[in-house]
């Protein structure tokens, strides 16, 4: 392109030569000092994207819901529509790390193509969630220069379309609360992994797979504990359990409290807990106690009192009230004779927190009425 100059009116006249074309806006100029031109086309990323929560190394059980995803998985593999699988159940509960296993064991060699993680709560304000930006993150993923991401969501939604038609992907997607947010995100082909806190009815009816994932029966959750305390014994262990309704988090929260504590033993924590739900505790951390109680099936209920447990004089652990007077600060123990343990910081505050923090519905996640190989429990 060359400038031929101006006429009297000040307007500037340029040539194109040779086989040039143009495409797109022109600018006309006598005198352009420089240019920035857009960057070339987007290309594939260097790899394929590995995005979501890695596989924690402690697990236990779940063996029965990670079959039903793996077989979900391969049967929706198969056919060349895209498939949904919906893992439902209480917060807390594992959903998430289930998934992170169940990709870590079988799902990563059937979409080598790469993953893609969103957790919709980091995009949800006044309760709607900002699909256009979680578009734009996935598109940035697989390799779309961000001059080149649409401004809309129907834009968005096309183009991520077009870029993923050849894909075949594995979409992983945290805390979908309404079936429109899973179904802007099911890629053209490959597999849409979503977990929620309730079942979305509408999905199944669109072929979706629905898993429920449970809290930890009590073998589960002892072996849990046992792994994450190694001093505990199999029947104080399950006292937690039993107190902790069986939540995964709510465990770890009790093991975290006791973690910080060096000087106290899983005992300490069952009496804790124990004072916590019956009457010297506060009444959120007993209320947050029978949601998870409800949402575990009455596991824990009809418990008035973990036991103790000593051995002879001279052999055996000791119960807790063989060791008062252990603690610093406003951890330290009365004599029992004086009334309950009085710990401002006592865990069954740090598991109630917990609790009323992950558990938002007063009942168990409850199933639409499917085919039996549709649901998998």
């Amino acid at each position: 392109m060359s400038s031929l100059g101006t006429d009297g009116g000040g307007a500037t006249y340029n040539s194109v030569s040779g086989d040039a074309v143009v495409v797109g806006p022109l600018l006309m100029a006598q005198h352009i000092e420089g240019i920035q031109l857009p960057p070339a086309a987007p290309a594939a990323p260097a790899a394929p994207p590995c995005q979501g929560p890695p596989p924690t190394r402690v697990f236990v059980n779940r063996t029965e819901e990670l079959a039903g995803l793996r077989d979900a998985a391969l049967a929706l593999a198969a056919d060349p529509e895209p498939g949904v699988v919906m893992v439902v159940g209480v917060g807390g509960v594992g959903k998430t790390q289930l998934v992170a296993q169940a990709v870590r064991r079988e799902l990563t060699r059937l979409f080598a193509d790469g993953q893609l993680y969103v957790d919709l709560e980091d995009h949800r304000r006044d309760g709607a969630v900002d699909l256009a930006a979680v578009l734009g993150g996935f598109l940035r993923a697989l390799g779309v220069h961000k001059d080149y991401v649409p401004g809309g969501l129907a834009e968005r939604t096309a183009l991520f379309r077009s870029v993923a038609g050849p894909l075949r992907l594995l979409v992983k997607v945290d805390n979908v609360q309404h079936a429109p947010e899973a179904r802007a995100l099911v890629p053209p082909q490959g597999l849409l992994v979503v977990t929620g806190r309730r079942a979305l009815p509408s999905l199944p009816m669109d072929g979706a797979v629905l898993i429920d994932v449970a809290p930890l029966d009590e073998a589960a959750g002892t072996e849990l504990v046992r792994r994450w305390y190694a001093d505990a014994d199999e029947g104080t262990a399950a006292d937690v359990v039993r107190l902790c309704a069986g939540h995964p988090l709510a465990l770890r929260a009790a093991v975290e409290w006791l973690a910080a504590r060096p000087q106290l033993t899983l005992d300490d924590v069952v009496r804790d807990l124990t004072a916590g739900r019956y009457g010297t505790g506060d009444d959120g951390a007993r209320e947050a106690m029978g949601v998870a109680r409800g949402a575990n099936g009455g596991a824990a209920q009809g418990r008035a009192a973990a036991p103790a447990r000593s051995g002879p004089a001279g052999g055996g652990r000791q119960s807790p009230d063989d060791r008062r007077g252990t603690g610093e600060g406003p951890h330290r123990r009365p004599d029992p004779a004086h009334g309950p343990v009085a710990d401002p910081g006592g865990v069954h505050r740090a598991v109630g927190r917990t609790l009323r923090l992950i558990l938002n519905r007063r009942q168990p996640v409850r199933q639409p009425a499917l085919n039996r190989r549709q649901s998998v429990r």
